[in-house]
C-alpha cells in the first residue's frame, strides 16, 4: 500500500513538471513571436485578438481577407506597410446586432459604414490603439463565388455607386495565426491571385485608391 502510494505521489510530481515545462515553453515561444514584430504589429494583433473574442463571444463567424490574409499567407506576419487590418463575413451569416456588442466592449469606436446591408455593406471600427479594422459582408453570387463591396474614390462612380469584387471562397478552415486560431478561404492561394494576381508573393507596396485603379483584381463592374 506504501509502495503504491509513493508510485502515485512521484507520478503526480512527475505530471506537473510536465505541465510546468510546457508552460514555460509556449510562453516561451509567444514571447520569441512577439519580439519579432514591430510596435506596429504588435498593435495590429492587439486589435485582431480583441476583435476575435468579441465575434467569437457573439458566435458570428469571420475570416481572414485581404492584406490580411496576405500577410498571413506570405510573411506569417501583419505587413508592416498595411494601413488597416480586414475581415470578411458571409451575408447570411451576419448578426446585425454585432455593431453594438463590439461598442460595448469599449475596445473600439465605430468610424464609419458604407451601403446597405441587402447588398453592399462595409464598415469600419477603430481600436483604442488607433489600429482601424475592416468588416466586409461577402455576398453570394453562384457556385462558392461571392461578391464584396468596396467604396470611395473611382467606385463612387460606378452605377451601383460602389464596387463589387468577384471572390471564389471553396468553405473555410481554422489555421494559426498570432498564436491563435483563425478561418481563412480554403482555397486561400487561389483567393489571393484573383485578389492581387499570380505575383502575390512579390511585396509591392501601393494603397487602396492605386489598387482600385488596376493593381486589385476581380472587378465586376
Amino acid at each position: 500500500m506504501i509502495k503504491n502510494k509513493n508510485i502515485l505521489f512521484i507520478s503526480l510530481i512527475i505530471l506537473l513538471l510536465i505541465i510546468l515545462i510546457i508552460f514555460l515553453f509556449k510562453n516561451k515561444i509567444i514571447d520569441n513571436f512577439d519580439n519579432k514584430m514591430t510596435p506596429k504589429q504588435l498593435k495590429f494583433k492587439e486589435c485582431l485578438s480583441d476583435m476575435k473574442k468579441i465575434l467569437d463571444k457573439n458566435n458570428q463567424e469571420f475570416f481572414l481577407v485581404y492584406g490580411t490574409l496576405l500577410g498571413q499567407q506570405r510573411e506569417k506576419l501583419f505587413i508592416e506597410h498595411d494601413g488597416d487590418i480586414d475581415i470578411g463575413i458571409f451575408k447570411d451569416k451576419f448578426n446585425p446586432d454585432i455593431k453594438d456588442k463590439i461598442l460595448e466592449s469599449k475596445k473600439f469606436k465605430f468610424r464609419h459604414d458604407f451601403g446597405k446591408l441587402e447588398d453592399s455593406y462595409e464598415c469600419t471600427f477603430i481600436h483604442n490603439n488607433g489600429v482601424s479594422i475592416d468588416i466586409f459582408l461577402h455576398y453570394y453570387i453562384d457556385k462558392n463565388y461571392y461578391y464584396a463591396p468596396s467604396f470611395t474614390g473611382l467606385c463612387n462612380n460606378k452605377k451601383e455607386g460602389y464596387c463589387k469584387w468577384s471572390h471564389h471562397i471553396n468553405g473555410l478552415k481554422t489555421i494559426t495565426f498570432m498564436n491563435e486560431k483563425y478561418k481563412i478561404p480554403s482555397n486561400a492561394h487561389d483567393y489571393l491571385i484573383e485578389r492581387y494576381g499570380k505575383d502575390w508573393g512579390v511585396v509591392k507596396k501601393y494603397n487602396y485608391y492605386q489598387g482600385i485603379g488596376g493593381e486589385y483584381k476581380g472587378l465586376l463592374n
